[in-house]
């Protein structure tokens, strides 16, 4: 009995918009050795796909009956669902065309291999199906297969045993990702993971990037990381764009940036994206943004600071004439009374008597010796306050002499410091422009592949620039190399 005429009968509700994914990694296989990083690469695969927010039908090392429950299962949950996934790691075969996925307990038997000890691809197509959104089916699936290897003859399969898949043709409305090409042999990988899963777990996640796009640059990685050795293959028939992670991507977000970004939403940025081709342009910005502040803050400083020195100007200035005029004014006042007491004392100086009220005695009479010592006394008075006023004069000059020397020293000062960093505005912002200026380059190859390109021989660079051709991705640079070295 099919699989799919059981799930009807078992159909489960599945919240509206979810994202199901049926993930299943086969290592153990009984009749040839172990593989190495299936399990790995479905451990990994479904850690990502959870991270994106997939619910994830998981199976490892399953055996027929496993593998199709987990397909029941998987199918039940699909109602509803905007997008359903399956990743498939392990071996898989085709024959007479048609392609299988080899559960852990196939085995073959005299020479013979039984396609019902096998799961027909058709079946996981089908329960792909029953969601109305995107289907999308991933196979790592075409490793170096020992079952096939042992039979240079196949009875019962007519001898149309092959290692590899072949070409799905019914793929309308999917996209499918194969690990290599149709009828080739993929590399189970010396890692954590084969060369075809660690291209995809490394750029699954990342923000913004479409699936076809994903998929192209898992490509490019995995030809280059293998010498050319590998190039996986993708159909793809989507009538509408996908993202493992919807979220904005550095491109558009650094599209944001505006002139006025402030400080906090670029350092958000870099906090986003920290391995982002963009993060050194945003550093720059951030470099520039905080120069133009760090000038800004240094003149409200200085101006703040000229302020006060003028006040204290304005009250030094103040006092000193306050002071000059009062040390004139006493200075008038005691000629005034040198000349009065020198008149007086020109002519015969008359006893003072005065006399007590009601008492009718005489008053006590003020002497000349009495004169001369309200004289001396008064002259003695206004010479302390002549002082004081000279030393309040002098201390007010020494005051604005100091006060001329620091607005001196302040505006040098000043001048300075806004020289240092206009011209670190000016480094920062002709840094800003370099990097800006690299971005479109920056993007386009972002978009073709997650690392740099490493020095290749020239073969080797025609044949990934060829790769790139069918991919359609191709640039004018490739171009011209296509042209004057590749003929």
């Amino acid at each position: 009995m099919g699989v799919m005429l059981v799930v009807g009968l078992f159909a489960a509700e599945c919240s509206a918009g979810s994202r199901v994914a049926l993930v299943v990694g086969n290592a153990a296989y009984r009749s040839v050795p172990e593989l190495r990083n299936s399990r790995n690469d479905a451990d990994d695969v479904s850690s990502k796909l959870k991270q994106v927010g997939f619910e994830v039908v998981d199976g490892r090392d399953l055996n027929r009956q496993g593998m199709q429950a987990a397909l029941v299962q998987f199918a039940q949950r699909l109602t509803d669902s905007e997008a359903a996934l399956v990743y498939y790691s392990g071996h898989g075969l085709q024959i007479n065309g048609q392609n299988f996925l080899v559960p852990v307990d196939a085995a073959y038997r005299n020479g013979d291999i039984f396609p019902l000890e096998l799961i027909k691809l058709d079946d996981v197509i089908e329960a792909l199906g029953y969601t109305t959104g995107v289907r999308l089916l991933v196979l790592d699936a075409c490793r170096d297969n020992p079952l096939v290897n042992g039979l240079p003859q196949n009875r019962k399969s007519r001898g149309g045993v092959t290692s590899g898949l072949a070409r799905i043709e019914r793929s309308l409305g999917m996209l499918i990702a194969y690990s290599t090409q149709a009828n080739a042999v993929a590399d189970d990988g010396d890692g954590h993971n084969s060369p075809f899963t660690a291209a995809l777990v490394r750029d699954i996640a990342e923000p913004g990037l479409e699936v076809a796009t994903l998929f192209r640059r898992v490509a490019v990685n995995v030809n280059r990381e293998t010498k050319g050795a590998q190039t996986p293959e993708l159909s793809i028939s989507l009538l509408q764009d996908f993202y493992f992670n919807p979220q904005e991507s550095d491109i558009d977000a650094w599209k944001k940036l505006g002139p006025s970004t402030s400080l906090h939403d670029l350092e958000s940025f870099i906090a986003r994206f920290p391995s982002s081709l963009m993060v050194d342009a945003v550093r720059a910005r951030i470099d520039a943004v905080g120069t133009a502040r760090e000038r800004e803050r240094l003149v409200r400083e200085f101006g703040e600071k000229e302020r006060r020195l003028r006040q204290e100007l304005e009250t030094a200035e103040t006092g000193y004439r306050k002071a000059i005029n009062e040390l004139a004014a006493r200075r008038a006042r005691d000629e005034r009374t040198h000349a009065t007491t020198d008149n007086a004392n020109e002519g015969p100086t008359p006893p003072v008597t005065t006399s007590l009220a009601g008492s009718g005695a005489p008053a006590p009479t003020t002497g000349p010796e009495d004169l001369q010592r309200e004289k001396l006394a008064s002259e003695a008075a206004a010479k302390a306050e002549r002082e004081r006023l000279s030393s309040q004069v002098a201390a007010f000059e020494a005051d604005k002499a100091r006060l001329a020397v620091e607005r001196v020293a302040l505006e040098r000062a000043m001048t300075e410091s806004l020289a240092r960093a206009q011209a670190e505005r000016e480094r920062a912002e002709k840094r800003l422009a370099v990097e800006t200026a690299r971005l479109p380059q920056l993007a386009a190859d972002q978009s073709r592949t997650a690392s740099p390109p490493a020095r290749q021989p020239l073969g080797q660079k025609c044949r990934e620039i060829n790769m790139r051709a069918q991919l359609g991705d191709l640039s004018g640079a490739d171009r011209d190399t296509l042209q004057r070295q590749c003929r």
